[in-house]
């Protein structure tokens, strides 16, 4: 699988570059296709990017180059996944490349760097195929991603090994609402040292865990987007996206482990070790339900084929039994567009 993986993303480079100087010398005005950028596309410059595919009938095809900071590592799409990390002080460096084709099929590349003993390290990647459509009254896509993880660094990574996005968003109102459904599913390995006491002695056990995960969301929002032309100059651009949602959702998780410790709830252990990577209910199977409020902003500066990009996604849990009941997600980002 990996030598597949990595195949298939020097395939798409090959196909990138095969098409940069047709994309260049089609000379489109990046800044007025950015500004159909809708709030829906979460906080991720990639996702802005679908905007571009059908603005004044203008139908190009086009890739990006960026890099972000982020300390969303769930999930390149569902920023409702994101807030579901128990850690949320963790940074990566993200690198992305993506190809848009006209038609409104697209594929992005995604990877995920950061500091494991005192060294940088890729202990993630993400391979995401997608189409959207943007017609004048309505916007919708779906996209499909795969998580390939550093197996001795999956405590790190996200739990997901697959992911399906879909969102649909009304354009003909001031503000615009819109609906979106996600579901990953995956599982990771855990292992934990735990001490047990016999006879007035201390052990410790070295007891390892398949976790295995599902999560489904659906979001609710409302949004409208804010443009400025010429803020430091001529020819460019600033853009504010803010957007209020409600998020429900529903979990499912299983622990399957290879030791018992004796004397101690495996249950407690069981909810121990999943919390702490992942937000998770008191409940195996949860009921579908009301979750999360949300309110999250993007700002975004163009020129040319130059931006920046800056996105914050604050959550609220309903939940009472979580120990944080507030998720703080950001991303800062930089890119080309060809």
């Amino acid at each position: 699988m990996q030598h597949a993986l990595k195949l298939a993303v020097f395939s798409f480079l090959f196909v990138l570059m095969s098409n940069l100087l047709v994309a260049q010398d089609q000379g489109f005005d990046t800044l007025a296709l950015k500004a159909e950028l809708s709030s829906m596309k979460n906080d991720s410059l990639i996702n802005e990017l679908r905007s571009m595919l059908d603005s004044a009938g203008r139908n190009q095809s086009f890739f990006s180059i960026n890099i972000s900071a982020s300390n969303r590592l769930f999930s390149t799409k569902n920023n409702a996944f994101n807030s579901q990390q128990s850690n949320a002080g963790v940074v990566a460096i993200v690198p992305s490349v993506s190809y848009i084709h006209k038609s409104g099929f697209g594929l992005s590349a995604t990877g995920y760097v950061r500091g494991v003993d005192a060294s940088p390290s890729l202990y993630q990647m993400a391979l995401s195929p997608s189409y959207d459509h943007i017609g004048e009254k309505a916007m919708y896509g779906i996209s499909y991603t795969y998580y390939k993880k550093n197996e001795s660094l999956n405590t790190t990574a996200t739990p997901y090994d697959h992911e399906v996005y879909a969102y649909v968003q009304y354009r003909q109102s001031w503000l615009r609402p819109s609906l979106a459904l996600g579901w990953a599913e995956g599982q990771y390995q855990d292992v934990s040292t735990i001490p047990l006491r016999l006879n007035g002695n201390y052990f410790w056990i070295k007891d390892t865990s398949n976790v295995m995960l599902n999560d489904l969301s659906v979001s609710a929002s409302i949004s409208h987007s804010f443009s400025f032309s010429e803020v430091l100059g001529r020819n460019d651009m600033l853009l504010i996206a803010p957007q209020l949602s409600l998020i429900g959702g529903m979990q499912s998780y299983s622990t399957v482990s290879r030791s018992t410790v004796l004397g101690t709830r495996t249950r407690e252990i069981e909810l121990d070790r999943i919390r702490k990577l992942y937000n998770v209910s008191n409940t195996e199977i949860s009921n579908f339900s009301p979750q999360t409020a949300a309110f999250s902003t993007n700002i975004s500066w163009y020129r040319k084929a130059f931006s920046i990009s800056a996105g914050y996604f604050f959550a609220y849990y309903f939940n009472s039994s979580m120990s944080n009941r507030t998720a703080h997600i950001f991303n800062v980002s930089t890119g080309l567009t060809f």
